[in-house]
């Protein structure tokens, strides 16, 4: 049942409109952000649940731009909500997290040290619905650099990517980010009570090179059961079919 104090989004419950008027209040205020994490993968193909709205802003810019949307005139329309609760891997529970206000809609502001990409407008592309978000490249490379396989696979079977592409458009020289791992791993536990390995990241290095290779050519074998080759080039992706982010969706 629907409240006014928890009336439906709009575009379908997408809460798109609503999302874009956080990223306009941010602008304004001549702080570059772009849409990161699910939001992306979304946009890039990838079949996702989203929860919450992750926002990405410069790191120098992340307490500014936390402090804009918590305080008036915004704070009425951007109520704090409850943290996370803590995740493995994770620093998700330490970022601000708002419910706007009478809807059904969560998101969160994330510095870019989090997501290991320069937050900055030649990095962006905006999608029908005005709502930046990183170019693929871009995306890729900070999937690539910062070991996340999951998205990874998610982000390639969405845009149905090429090995050849990934090479022509990547950096794929040397190995993950491993100082990164590192630093962040020093942050987790700086935020934990207790903590044992399961909260880190992994901080082996390894080739860039490699782990593109194995997930692009591992495309057909995600495939499962579920997705006939025959009609299907990814299990997100119809053989044939358009790229995702040249249709107007409304969640995208």
């Amino acid at each position: 049942m629907i409240t006014p104090s928890n009336r439906a989004p709009s575009h379908d419950e997408h809460r798109t409109l609503e999302i874009l008027g956080v990223i306009q209040v941010l602008e304004a205020n001549d702080i570059p952000c772009c849409l990161i994490g699910t939001s992306a993968l979304i946009y890039y193909g990838a079949d996702r649940v989203r929860g919450d709205w992750h926002i990405g802003v410069p790191a120098h810019l992340f307490v500014y731009a936390s402090s804009l949307v918590s305080s008036p005139p915004h704070a009425n329309t951007y109520i704090t909500a409850p943290p996370y609760a803590i995740q493995p891997k994770s620093l998700m529970h330490t970022y601000p997290r708002y419910k706007c206000d009478g809807l059904n809609l969560f998101f969160q502001i994330l510095p870019s040290s989090d997501f290991h990409f320069d937050c900055e407008p030649p990095n962006f592309v905006r999608s029908s619905n005005c709502l930046p978000y990183p170019k693929l490249g871009v995306f890729i490379q900070s999937l690539i650099d910062t070991y996340d396989r999951v998205a990874l696979c998610d982000v390639v079977d969405g845009a149905d990517i090429t090995e050849k592409w990934g090479l022509e458009n990547l950096d794929l020289s040397g190995t993950n980010d491993v100082d990164w791992a590192k630093n962040k791993n020093d942050t987790i536990r700086a935020h934990l009570d207790s903590w044992n390995v399961f909260y880190l990241i992994p901080t082996t290095a390894v080739s860039r090179r490699d782990t593109w290779e194995e997930i692009v050519q591992g495309k057909e074998a995600r495939l499962g059961f579920k997705h006939p080759k025959e009609l299907f080039a990814t299990r997100f992706r119809l053989r044939a079919s358009e790229d995702p982010w040249l249709i107007h969706r409304d969640g995208a």
